[in-house]
């Protein structure tokens, strides 16, 4: 073993969360792997050492536990180069994120100020606790498509299957789809 890495969540007593398991297929670009964990938050490491560079939290803990019998989980996460500047974009539960990948800052262009609803607008989701999304965003060309959970065997009144797609330069909502 070269080196291994933990991520530093726990069960949350003052949220009533628990973190699921930690599901994650790292992004590795120039030498630096990208991690997501359970509570959607992210840590980029040196791929060589292990060593965590920055870590961002997403803070979806604070909207309570997810309302599924899979727990808490985020596969991945997504990145777009704009010119020499590379971004990555992590989803955390109603929001969604674009990180200056250097430093893991929010980029201040980017919604606001390095953040957009993925709930706003749309007619069927009327709390933002019952969005999340396990899976990692998509891009294309200048768009990152995001999907999103819909739980197994759990009971909502709002039915929160969307696709939608962002313009990566601005968070501008582009399209939905449901």
């Amino acid at each position: 073993v070269a080196w291994e890495w933990k991520h530093w969540e726990t069960p949350l007593e003052e949220f009533g969360t628990t973190p699921g398991f930690f599901e994650n297929t790292p992004l590795m670009i120039d030498g630096v792997l990208y991690v997501t964990t359970p509570y959607n938050s992210m840590a980029a490491l040196d791929a060589e050492t292990g060593r965590e560079l920055w870590r961002f939290d997403g803070e979806a803990y604070k909207l309570g536990q997810i309302l599924s019998s899979s727990g808490w989980k985020l596969r991945g996460t997504a990145f777009w180069r704009d010119g020499n500047k590379l971004r990555v974009f992590l989803n955390s539960r109603h929001r969604m994120f674009s990180l200056e990948a250097e430093d893991g800052r929010p980029v201040r262009s980017f919604g606001d100020a390095g953040v957009v609803s993925l709930t706003d607008g749309l007619a069927r989701i009327s709390e933002a606790k019952h969005a999340t999304q396990s899976s990692p965003p998509v891009i294309y060309r200048d768009l990152v498509i995001i999907g999103s959970q819909v739980p197994d065997r759990v009971q909502t009144s709002d039915p929160v299957g969307y696709v939608q797609a962002f313009n990566a330069r601005t968070g501008k909502r582009a399209w939905a789809f449901s």
